[in-house]
């Protein structure tokens, strides 16, 4: 199950110098400490926006405020002194209803050191909220059990989450205690009942939900047929292209019903009716309650001739946005990290991927857009990726936020589509910085997901963060297990090299940097993932490849087979050093309970994957079909020689090439140097 490398020569690295310069060379953060941001207060000119303002009177004056982000947006929109002198807005505390997202182009742009900033007003007692949700009241309870009207709610739109008292509550859902439904059997259309289960109201609006391994995807029921849940297309016929057990070949749950309402904390959306109805999780009705029905909160939004330029946003809280693709006939069928595929036209594969796969959005998005600053905000209750750093986004900074109960990844900085892997100069992701972030409680709908997800793109830093309670990988970097790469590796079992097309030149990952960031508590809910995961080239050479240092990974989920710093399919020119493992037991596979009618019928593999459950599976270092060129100096692991290789591809070495490893085992942390684990996450 592993093999072990001897190192092939050491790497002489002198600890504590390079790794101290390389943090000091980091851009100073001013005024910023744990989740907040000091105000730009050096304005030329400074509009103010107020819940009690007036965008018809007002003249954006502290004594007449406006009563819309948007109406200060226009207003700036037309000064003159726009990128002649920094011009501030000053939002006062208060929830601000977006009816639309927040579109910002090239005509809201700044200029370098004369920026359009967007803030929560100085001094303000209530934060600033963006929110693109419709708050509930009015509810009738008893008996724990609270109904109430949702009159407003926009027609066609099912919001997927709700929250309740600033807390996400749970979607109705099937068997909450156990990993696998056993009330179904598999069938080639769907799911059949194996005894007697409840009548379904409305099985139009129920979602069935696998869960194995790296993977979760989640496919809508279109009917009932002679007892049968028949599954939407093309969703059920995406997921199934993936070979076992990357399908849907068994059935976590069921989602989405009124006869799932059994537990404290549930709810159910009855959009015929528009009647919520939500089982209390106190003694008290909900006070405050809360459906996000907008997908996009704000869309920094330019064009490769005309990008965005020169904005900020500091001091802010962007909340209660949904994403509503999963509800339509694609569903949710990811293929890894929250990469999706969409449509039709999709073949069975042997090797577990897709090669055109579709990112999941962002709830607050950038796309060729140029220095543009979020500081000091607050991201929660969003039902996308809260953040996405798209094509042509170009020399951003995300510092000192706080990321919290997001659906998908926290971050996202790059894409993964042809344009994105080999784009023109304009189209470009490079340059971006991601630092002194609080990231926790990522992945709450789609466990597939990691903290932080980098795509493709060069010159990037990701230092300093914090990423913890996320169901898989806490960062994930690559994408293409080398078949999108120069040359076409095949970095997975089963694929042939060039099957994905042949490519002359390397895609634009270079010289992207993951220093001194804390991950805690990974894996919680999937297996096979890492602290950090990567896949792909990640530079042409060493000299321009991946640098990762200085990070401390620590306390995963115990049982969870994982390889903590995982050099995947395809993986080349990384560079690791003094790096930490502490409290990272080795964990096992885990394919779910042996003895239920959920598998594939007549598939014995599938059946008995399970057996399979409790063996030892990874370690600090490993990957599967790795290319090489992999460097581990002077890294504090448990286990610091071997490299976890499980599988191998009959077009490769059978071991990576050129792996050197020369690392220092430890007990505890008081074997690592105090630098290295003072220096791990936020400053």
């Amino acid at each position: 199950m592993s093999s072990s490398f001897a190192p092939s020569f050491r790497w002489r690295f002198t600890r504590g110098v390079a790794f101290v310069a390389l943090v000091l060379a980091l851009p100073t953060l001013q005024g910023c400490n744990s989740g907040s941001a000091t105000a730009v207060s050096d304005a030329c000119m400074t509009y103010w926006v107020s819940p009690t303002g007036s965008d018809a009177t007002g003249d954006g004056s502290v004594a007449h405020p406006f009563a819309s982000i948007q109406k200060a947006q226009m207003t700036v929109r037309d000064s003159p002194l726009r990128g002649q002198c920094k011009i501030a807005v000053n939002i006062e505390g208060g929830v601000y209803h977006l009816k639309a997202p927040l579109v910002f182009d090239a005509r809201d742009s700044g200029a370098l050191g004369d920026e359009v900033v967007y803030q929560a007003a100085p001094n303000s007692v209530l934060p600033v909220v963006l929110s693109g949700g419709l708050d509930v009241s009015g509810f009738q309870c008893a008996g724990g059990r609270c109904v109430a009207q949702v009159p407003d709610l926009p027609s066609g739109i099912m919001p997927r989450q709700f929250y309740v008292d600033d807390h996400r509550a749970t979607r109705a859902r099937s068997n909450t205690g156990t990993a696998i439904n056993p009330d179904y059997g598999w069938v080639s259309n769907g799911y059949r009942p194996v005894h007697s289960v409840a009548t379904l109201t409305h099985p139009e609006l129920v979602e069935a939900v696998t869960t194995t391994q790296w993977k979760m995807m989640r496919c809508p029921v279109a009917s009932v047929s002679s007892g049968t849940l028949v599954m939407a297309q093309p969703c059920w016929d995406n997921a199934n292209t993936f070979p076992s057990p990357w399908n849907f070949y068994q059935l976590s749950w069921l989602e989405n019903a009124p006869e799932f309402l059994t537990d404290p904390n549930m709810w159910y959306l009855d959009p015929y009716t528009k009647t919520i109805t939500y089982l209390m999780a106190a003694s008290t009705p909900p006070q405050t309650a809360t459906l996000p029905v907008l997908e996009s909160l704000l869309q920094i939004k330019g064009t490769p001739a005309a990008p965005v330029g020169n904005l900020q946003f500091r001091n802010l809280v962007f909340a209660y946005a949904t994403w509503l693709l999963p509800n339509s006939s694609n569903g949710y069928v990811a293929d890894q990290s929250g990469n999706l595929l969409i449509g039709t036209g999709y073949q069975p594969n042997v090797i577990g991927h897709q090669q055109v796969t579709y990112s999941t959005p962002g709830n607050i998005s950038l796309q060729y857009a140029h220095h543009i600053a979020f500081v000091g905000n607050t991201f929660k209750h969003l039902g996308g990726v809260a953040l996405s750093l798209g094509t042509g986004s170009q020399n951003n900074s995300i510092l000192n936020n706080h990321f919290t109960d997001i659906s998908s990844s926290a971050l996202q900085v790059g894409g993964i589509s042809d344009r994105d892997m080999r784009p023109d100069a304009a189209g470009t992701n490079s340059g971006n910085l991601v630092q002194n972030n609080v990231i926790t409680r990522t992945g709450q709908d789609y466990w597939d997901t990691a903290g932080i997800y980098v795509g493709f793109t060069k010159n990037t830093t990701i230092a300093h963060n914090s990423v913890s309670h996320v169901p898989w990988s806490g960062l994930a970097i690559g994408w293409g297990w080398g078949l999108l790469d120069k040359d076409g590796f095949p970095g997975l079992p089963g694929a042939t090299p060039n099957m994905w097309g042949t490519h002359s030149t390397p895609t634009i990952t270079s010289n992207n940097q993951i220093v001194a960031n804390r991950f805690s508590y990974f894996l919680e809910k999937l297996w096979d993932g890492g602290a950090i995961y990567a896949n792909g080239a990640q530079g042409p050479d060493f000299a321009n490849g991946l640098l990762i240092q200085g990070n401390v990974a620590e306390s995963k989920r115990a049982g969870a087979g994982s390889n903590i710093f995982y050099t995947d399919g395809g993986s080349q020119f990384i560079t690791l050093t003094q790096n930490v493992t502490l409290n990272d037991p080795t964990g096992t596979l885990d394919f779910g309970a042996c003895g239920y009618p959920t598998s594939f019928e007549g598939s014995s593999f599938a059946q008995d994957l399970c057996l399979l459950n409790w063996l030892p599976y990874g370690a600090d270092m490993g990957g599967c079909v790795p290319v090489g060129d992999l460097k581990f100096t002077n890294n504090y692991f448990n286990d610091p020689t071997k490299f976890y290789a499980i599988c191998h591809n009959q077009y490769v070495p059978p071991n990576p090439v050129n792996v050197s490893i020369s690392n220092i085992g430890i007990t505890s942390a008081a074997d690592v140097p105090s630098y290295i684990l003072q220096n791990a996450g936020p400053q």
